[in-house]
């Protein structure tokens, strides 16, 4: 009876440790991937396709951009959920209302340095895109719950059975467009963005889960050990 006791206190603490792991990427990823969206419009040189209908429809009427990220949001884990047939994750609700807070709060409070010169807005439009890629691709490889465009990136994906890289490709395009017709800005950031954001996403969704695998695996590992002894 002992050692069962042993052995599901060492089971539950090898999972606390995972989980914590899991939860900082995921925070995180959020934390880059606002900064990022936050520092594209700081640029002033065109920011990313979602965010050019978030912009536009915010100028439509009273709401801010982090609001209207955050009913777009809703929408979108609305449809991923009824394509998959399954309840929403509680982190995808939590991912859309700490990246719609924190985008108010980081524009609001002018934390990044301002674009007064075109050398400064080209490196605010390069680190913004780098990581807002990078950020989507750490807090989806958590799967503790995904942004709703990158949850339904990877549902797409499965679905037709085409890369994540072409399916993000294939809604950013969508998400201009209809920003073009709200009236969103549109420039050389915008198709930078369209482009990039998808390949860097897939690079880093493939680093971070082979980074959570090896802690997996590894802590796992110490567990069967410490059991042994």
């Amino acid at each position: 009876m002992k050692q069962e006791d042993n052995t599901e206190k060492t089971s539950l603490r090898s999972n606390i440790i995972v989980l914590t792991a899991k939860v900082v990427i995921f925070i995180l990823g959020i934390f880059f991937l606002t900064l990022g969206a936050a520092s594209l419009i700081t640029a002033n040189l065109g920011v990313a396709s979602w965010d050019v209908l978030h912009i536009g429809l915010a100028k439509q009427g009273v709401l801010s951009i982090g609001t209207w990220v955050q009913i777009i949001g809703i929408g979108m884990v609305l449809l991923t959920a009824l394509l998959e047939r399954k309840q929403p994750q509680v982190g995808s609700a939590v991912n859309i209302l700490l990246i719609g807070f924190s985008l108010n709060w980081i524009l609001g409070s002018h934390i990044l340095p301002a674009a007064n010169a075109l050398w400064k807005s080209i490196l605010l439009l390069i680190g913004g895109v780098s990581l807002m890629g990078w950020g989507s691709g750490m807090y989806v490889a958590t799967e503790l719950g995904a942004g709703p465009r990158d949850g339904l990136t990877l549902v797409l994906a499965t679905m037709s059975g085409k890369s994540v890289r072409l399916v993000r490709t294939f809604l950013e395009v969508t998400a201009l467009f209809c920003g073009w017709i709200a009236g969103g800005p549109i420039s050389m950031g915008t198709f930078v963005a369209v482009f990039l954001v998808g390949p860097i996403m897939q690079a880093s969704l493939h680093f971070w889960r082979r980074q959570i695998d090896s802690l997996e695996s590894t802590v796992m590992e110490e567990a069967s050990e410490g059991d042994i002894s």
